[in-house]
């Protein structure tokens, strides 16, 4: 009976060896194929790779192009001046006081003060004397004219004249000039009336020697003839040179 079983031990043992063996293989098999399983996946799914050290790093966002400020070098007046780039500027479509009027020294002040930190322009014309006409904006983008005239200390004076060169300019002016303020330069008290002076009296003329009771007038003399005197006269009075014979009023008649 032992010796009947031992083969049968040894093919069970054999056919054991295979199961096992091949369950090995198998689970071998299907790890080697996982990979390309997973590659397929990744490549219908598109996924995002992974950041690489070596990787180009994100291109910066484009800044604003600098723009170059001009500043004054020469200022003539509250409208005019020479510039940093040998430009000499009017502003457009606003006066400011000649140096000789009121509120001259006032306006010039606020320009300078105002463009201090440098300034642009929007030029757009050239005037009789050879400037450059524009519109100037601080370096925050404020316009000196609009500021000019909101401050009471520029004006309109050619603001017709030349609104067509600059029709939107010129709308802000209108807005800004007709909210100006009152600067204390333009508040100054109104000078006093000279109180004028009584024209003088005419000097009367000296009165001519006339004889009483005669228009026009006869000189005073001893006695006077109609042929002297060549015309009629009006007795008013006595008729002392008794030229009114008939009594009627009137003499030499």
């Amino acid at each position: 009976m032992s010796g009947s079983s031992r083969p049968w031990t040894r093919r069970w043992q054999f056919w054991l060896a295979c199961v096992v063996a091949a369950t090995f293989g198998i689970n071998a098999v299907s790890n080697a194929t996982t990979p390309k399983d997973d590659a397929k996946v990744s490549a219908a799914g598109k996924p995002t790779p992974a950041r690489t050290t070596g990787s180009a790093a994100p291109s910066e966002e484009p800044t604003a192009e600098t723009v170059a400020l001009l500043f004054v070098v020469d200022q003539k007046d509250g409208d005019s001046w020479v510039a940093s780039d040998g430009t000499e500027y009017r502003l457009g479509l606003v006066n400011t006081p000649e140096r000789n009027e009121p509120c001259a020294s006032e306006a010039a002040a606020f320009t300078r003060t105002f463009l201090d930190g440098g300034f642009t322009v929007d030029a757009y014309s050239t005037d009789t004397y050879g400037r450059t006409v524009a519109e100037v904006f601080d370096e925050t983008g404020k316009s000196l004219n609009v500021a000019l005239a909101k401050s009471g200390l520029g004006d309109g004076r050619y603001l017709e004249q030349f609104r067509s060169e600059n029709p939107d300019l010129g709308r802000r002016l209108d807005r800004a000039l007709a909210s100006a303020a009152k600067p204390g330069c333009r508040k100054a008290a109104a000078p006093v009336p000279l109180v004028s002076k009584p024209k003088p009296k005419p000097k009367a003329k000296p009165a001519k020697a006339c004889m009483a009771g005669y228009s026009p007038c006869l000189p005073i003399v001893a006695d006077l003839n109609c042929p002297d005197i060549g015309h009629p006269v009006q007795v008013t009075g006595s008729d002392p040179y008794r030229l009114d014979r008939d009594h009627d009023g009137t003499g030499c008649d």
